[in-house]
């Protein structure tokens, strides 16, 4: 995997999942908060933030499914068995 395309790939990969490590500490955060029962702000600034978490996730999965993508599977070292 050491073309140029894997490469950046990889990058990208890496700093889609320091992103989402922020998110998550972020929603972390608030959900440490005390809520209030007619807490809206902070009920509407949870919902922005597992949105933008969500978000993340999927594009740090989605380039992590890509990259793996393109590995080859491993090939056998020993012969086929012939019982099936």
């Amino acid at each position: 995997m050491q073309d140029t395309g894997s490469r950046i790939l990889l990058d990208r990969m890496d700093q889609a999942f320091v992103d989402y490590s922020q998110q998550a500490e972020r929603l972390s955060a608030l959900l440490a908060k005390p809520m209030g029962a007619s807490s809206w702000t902070l009920y509407h600034d949870l919902q922005k933030q597992r949105t933008a978490e969500t978000v993340a996730y999927e594009r740090y999965h989605k380039l992590q499914e890509e990259l793996f993508a393109r590995i080859a599977p491993a090939v056998p070292d020993r012969p086929e068995s012939s019982l099936a």
